[in-house]
């Protein structure tokens, strides 16, 4: 009799029987705890089955689940030999196949994508998945799908990181790296990887540096003419989230009626946020009334990428050297907000940020500002 280490038994149930009253031999594989069933090539009649099984005296059924047997307690031995983890899956792998089929990183990142995908738009948001995307894809760049889960060694990970590093800040790099290792914490959990990559690298939480633009800076985008259509209408856009502190996704399904205006003649949205369902209430400063006033209160809106695209050379054309996207007119209508003395809780119901913490991001006083604060203060005394 051979011995596997893995529990075996052998079953032909009565409610698998098809038209000619035969039913697939099944196979169970217990190792660790955990089960597995294989249906054999091998057909009976369950009430024969059972009878050859119990039988005291050597028959073909019995040969033939012996020959089995021994066929497991082989590729256990290959298992082994080549280093490879002994589960219920992998003998069943093996077993099916005529050999192991490595598990590759595509393989990996497959299994897990699948799960993630069923999660958008209930506890998951469609940007958080193309992340995942992202950083997959940057990854693939490091080493090949088709390499094996476990190629995926801590030199791996290191060199990812240090790719990444070359083009992009430290939290976007953090970002993409807490991804894979969100994927690969997910193949250690389901015995796809043996050895954890990520142990002794510390993916450090860092802060975003907070791009904005003077009020200067506002006013020269604002009044310069670029005797181009399409960079004009960018302009006005960018100048508008300046004056409103949208993000441009909010800014893209606004719609006439949005727009309330007070007994005094101010105007405001009321609304939720597209990324996060919080409300807010925006008040459009006056730069911003004056773009709504100008396309009759429907804004002409492109996508996010050409916009970015032009706002780049709106920058050059200026003579502006920081670096100019959509949402850097969100951060400059925080930043004018609070300049001006706005308190932090108020700013933070304009944004429609679920806290005052998230709005600390925002509160980058300008040099001017904190010298006239302690000046003022000092004439004071």
């Amino acid at each position: 009799m051979i011995r596997n280490t893995a529990n075996v038994s052998f079953y032909c149930r009565e409610s698998k029987k098809n038209k000619d009253g035969v039913a697939p031999i099944e196979m169970s594989l217990i190792i660790n705890g955990k089960r597995c069933i294989v249906q054999l090539p091998r057909k009976e009649a369950p009430a024969a089955f059972k009878r050859a099984i119990n039988s005291k005296r050597g028959n073909d059924t019995k040969d033939y689940l012996e020959a089995v047997r021994r066929r497991i307690n082989e590729i256990e031995t290959s298992l082994i030999r080549e280093g490879l983890a002994l589960t219920a899956d992998n003998l069943k792998s093996y077993f099916r196949n005529g050999g192991y089929q490595i598990y590759t990183v595509r393989d990996l990142f497959d299994d897990y994508m699948s799960i993630l995908i069923k999660r958008v738009g209930k506890d998951l948001t469609p940007k958080t998945y193309r992340k995942y995307e992202i950083s997959r894809d940057k990854f693939y760049a490091t080493i090949s799908p088709s390499e094996p889960a476990s190629a995926i060694t801590r030199a791996v990970i290191l060199d990812y990181q240090a790719t990444l590093n070359r083009t992009l800040d430290y939290v976007t790099t953090n970002g993409y790296c807490q991804k894979i290792k969100t994927v690969v914490q997910f193949g250690i959990d389901n015995n796809r990887i043996k050895v954890n990559p990520f142990c002794n690298i510390h993916l450090r939480k860092g802060e975003k540096c907070v791009q904005f633009l003077t009020e200067e800076e506002v006013a020269l985008i604002r009044d310069f003419d670029f005797h181009n259509e399409s960079l004009n209408r960018v302009r006005d856009l960018f100048v508008f989230q300046a004056a409103s502190g949208l993000s441009y996704s909010d800014m893209a399904k606004l719609v006439p009626e949005d727009f309330k205006q007070t007994k005094e003649g101010q105007y405001y949205i009321h609304d939720k946020r597209n990324k996060t369902g919080v409300y807010y209430t925006a008040v459009i400063l006056e730069d911003g009334v004056h773009i709504l006033k100008k396309y009759d209160f429907k804004l002409p809106v492109i996508t996010n990428h050409k916009v970015n695209v032009y706002l780049k050379t709106i920058r050059d054309l200026c003579g502006i050297e920081k670096p100019i996207f959509s949402h850097v007119a969100r951060h400059t209508y925080a930043t004018r907000c609070l300049n001006r003395g706005i308190r932090l809780e108020v700013v933070a119901k304009l944004l429609g940020h679920s806290t005052p913490k998230i709005t600390q991001h925002y509160a980058k006083l300008l040099d001017k500002s904190i010298l006239s604060e302690v000046d003022e203060a000092f004439k004071k005394a």
